[in-house]
């Protein structure tokens, strides 16, 4: 009986111990299997898109400047408004100017100027790439006629950056406006790899 007793004490802990590995090792399975999910999310990463260098001096001489873009932006010369219109080719419209990103113009100063056409809502002072900027936030007046061969979100609020080429007088004042919509890490990256010409 005592025998019999021992036996039965021994086989439950036996029982007890191989269940317990059992556990043990199907808990070590499914963390595993959690892990390697963890890692493979980890490795999963959002490519940046192609870019390339445009010189816009190219374009015409009087922009003194180059910048990167990515490859899916092209530019544009609208003569009659010594300007670069900067647009995505992937979107739709009736011309480039529907799909216009960034609105490229400039004029030559001895001073910051602003258009008496338009409100000034923000107007901060900054320096880019060691020339000094403003970035303005601007509305079109009431009662002012839309803006000729520019881009329709120019009639409405956006931001425009303004840059001094140099700090003799006059100099070349060149003026990003940008689309609303643009994503603006591409903005400040644009903005960021500009390359000046200084003469």
């Amino acid at each position: 009986m005592k025998i019999i007793f021992i036996i039965g004490i021994v086989l439950v802990i036996t029982i007890a111990f191989a269940v317990g590995v059992f556990y043990f090792l199907l808990g070590e399975k499914i963390n595993s299997g959690v892990t390697q999910t963890s890692k493979d999310d980890r490795k999963v990463s959002v490519a940046s898109p192609p870019i390339i260098r445009a010189d816009f001096s190219d374009i015409n001489p009087e922009f003194l400047f180059s910048a990167q873009i990515p490859v899916s932006l092209k530019l544009e010369y609208l003569p009659k408004r010594k300007a670069i219109n900067i647009y995505n080719s992937a979107l739709t419209g009736k011309d480039n100017l529907e799909k216009s990103q960034m609105y490229v113009s400039f004029f030559k100063a001895n001073k910051f100027l602003t258009l008496n056409t338009v409100k000034i809502t923000k107007q901060d002072k900054m320096t880019v790439q060691g020339h000094d900027a403003i970035l303005y936030e601007i509305t079109k007046k009431d009662g002012v006629p839309d803006f000729y061969g520019q881009p329709i979100w120019r009639n409405f609020k956006h931001e425009a950056l303004d840059i001094r080429l140099s700090s003799e007088s006059p100099t070349y004042f060149y003026s990003f406006a940008k689309n609303p919509s643009m994503d603006q890490k591409v903005f400040d990256d644009f903005v960021n790899s500009l390359i000046f010409i200084d003469n």
